[in-house]
């Protein structure tokens, strides 16, 4: 198991209810692939730096979770289709969990 976090960048558009949707698909496709996730952290509605696809601010989260390798494709995968998420990074934190 190696240590991930993902940070994504949703739509300001989306209410509460539609943010929450949208991180139970992500927890459940981590769950559904073996892994499990240690921390969340809203940052909220923050303003972008410059325009991206239109939009000045977005909601920021971040996630850290423990994972297999595989994991990390399926759950791209996954946020690539999945509506109000405009950026992502996943990024390895640590090869094994201590």
């Amino acid at each position: 198991m190696k240590i991930y976090e993902l940070l994504l960048l949703l739509s300001p558009e989306l209410g509460e209810e539609e943010r929450q949707k949208i991180l139970d698909m992500i927890n459940t496709v981590i769950e559904r692939e073996g892994g499990t996730v240690t921390e969340w952290d809203h940052w909220g509605l923050k303003t972008l730096a410059y325009p991206v696809q239109k939009f000045t601010r977005g909601y920021y989260v971040r996630i850290q979770f423990n994972a297999p390798g595989t994991l990390v494709k399926e759950l791209e995968r996954n946020i690539r289709i999945a509506e109000g998420i405009f950026k992502f990074v996943t990024v390895k934190l640590a090869d094994k969990v201590a």
